[in-house]
């Protein structure tokens, strides 16, 4: 077990931390130190020459952390258990004189043999380089930083059916003042928003985002701008709020659903028209960021969620007479 252990397909999947008892192992889980454990009884190897063997497991708070772990090492108490098994059978030696390839795909360690993902969905469903926890944890949040955008289209049509606009036409601050201040409070409450979200998947339940916190910042930053622009054009062509929240909506949940940020893997076809979606981009930007932990060298991505919150500027600051106009 310690050769297994220290073998490189195990290296790449786990990082160790040795114990002194069960007790102390408990006390790691809880603490938060370590976030799966396994003991070996002291029987353990009779148990295996008789074609048995178990190991006290202590799962973590992370469901797939856990079958991380669990997929790793009961690969190899499987390998040993079938070999043992399949000696007293044939030969009647003991497997201890064939100790199993540690490099090899049937201890379970390989890379192509773990995967992350949905059972419930079928086994073409994975994930990529992150687990289930993150993948939607970045779904969710492009899907609410879209969703805080609709504040401002509701505002500006709340206020042009109410008539204050035509109130703020007198005060002796210009108009696109007024409007830009109004956009840049729905801009801030994003970022809060994200934040909080951020912070809370991080400690609650343990979403690993990286160590480039200011790329979050820029993605979010980008997601809100084309967010908030989205809202203008929207405004601009819809008098009615009912009419904004609506097309808006609609809008936002047909982004999440291609780019699968709802259920992922639902086939090329899918993924293709995705690839025209706000959500496509920061989501792929913020999960390369997760894999890589920065997006040094993964600019792909966020040049092109760059490339679409410009074009929307662009086309927002022609609407814009027109969505604020009684």
């Amino acid at each position: 077990m310690q050769v297994f252990l220290a073998s490189e397909p195990v290296k790449q999947r786990l990082v160790l931390r040795m114990s002194d008892s069960d007790e102390a192992l408990q006390e790691d889980l809880r603490s938060g130190r370590a976030d799966y454990g396994f003991s070996m009884p002291p029987d353990f190897s009779e148990q295996v020459r008789s074609g048995k063997g178990e190991l006290n497991a202590y799962p973590g708070r992370m469901v797939e952390r856990n079958l991380t772990a669990e997929a790793v090492i009961n690969g190899f108490v499987q390998e040993i258990k079938i070999r043992q098994s399949a000696a007293i059978v044939t030969m009647g030696k003991a497997a201890s004189a064939q100790s199993p390839d540690l490099s090899s795909a049937h201890t379970g360690v390989s890379p192509s043999m773990v995967h992350v993902g949905t059972l419930a969905a079928g086994g073409n469903v994975v994930f990529g380089h992150v687990s289930s926890l993150q993948y939607y944890s970045v779904a969710y949040l492009i899907m609410f930083l879209l969703f805080s955008g609709m504040s401002a289209a509701i505002s500006l049509t709340e206020e042009r059916e109410k008539g204050t606009l035509q109130r703020l036409y007198a005060m002796p601050v210009s108009m696109n003042a007024i409007v830009f201040g109004k956009l840049a409070g729905i801009l801030a409450i994003a970022f809060i928003q994200a934040a909080f979200i951020v912070t809370f998947t991080k400690v609650i339940y343990g979403v690993d985002w990286g160590t480039d916190y200011g790329g979050i910042a820029l993605i979010c930053l980008l997601t809100s701008i084309a967010a908030v622009c989205l809202a203008v054009i929207i405004a601009s062509f819809v008098r009615s709020r009912k009419a904004v929240e609506l097309i808006y909506s609609m809008l936002v949940v047909m982004m999440t659903f291609f780019s699968g940020g709802m259920v992922a893997g639902l086939g090329q076809t899918v993924q293709d028209i995705g690839k025209f979606s706000i959500n496509h981009w920061a989501n792929e930007a913020l999960r390369q960021m997760m894999s890589e932990g920065s997006l040094s060298g993964q600019w792909q991505a966020v040049l092109t969620l760059g490339a679409i919150a410009a074009g929307l500027v662009w086309i927002s600051a022609f609407r814009f007479r027109k969505a604020v106009e009684v």
